[in-house]
């Protein structure tokens, strides 16, 4: 994402988790659609099930997946190398971001996820979430959906 609409919708989401309730879709929608137009004029969107190559170590957020109504995460960092095939639904063709899986590291749970989340009873797994900027500045297209 550019760095000014980044922020802008960074800080739409921090104020409404300041005061307790979610964004308005008055305020996010529009955000969120300059986003996107941002992003037409160099960027190219990622579909589903493609492949990407970290070129570079890059830091990017993972979410923690529960058997129970409620998400954790944090961030982390790949490896220059690290693959990642992303997921996009079919109805957004240009997504801001993504989820994301790496195809080709077997212990980045390990390494990404706390262990005390890794053991609880509820934990259910874990995905990465790529902006679609960092996508294009950060990895390399390998295989196409």
């Amino acid at each position: 994402m550019t760095e000014e609409w980044t922020n802008a919708i960074r800080d739409l989401l921090d104020k409404a988790a300041r005061l307790g309730r979610p964004v308005p879709l008055s305020e996010l929608n529009p955000a969120l659609e300059r986003e996107k137009a941002s992003l037409r004029a160099w960027a190219r969107f990622p579909r589903d099930g493609e492949v990407y190559e970290a070129l570079r170590d890059v830091e990017v957020n993972f979410l923690t997946h529960w058997l129970a109504p409620f998400t954790g995460g944090g961030k982390g960092w790949l490896q220059a190398g690290t693959r990642v095939r992303v997921g996009v639904t079919s109805d957004n063709p240009e997504p801001i971001g993504v989820h994301a899986q790496a195809v080709n590291r077997p212990t980045l749970e390990q390494e990404l996820v706390p262990a005390a989340d890794r053991h609880a009873d509820k934990y259910g797994g874990f995905s990465l979430s790529i902006d679609t900027a960092c996508l294009n500045r950060d990895f390399r297209l390998i295989e196409s959906g």
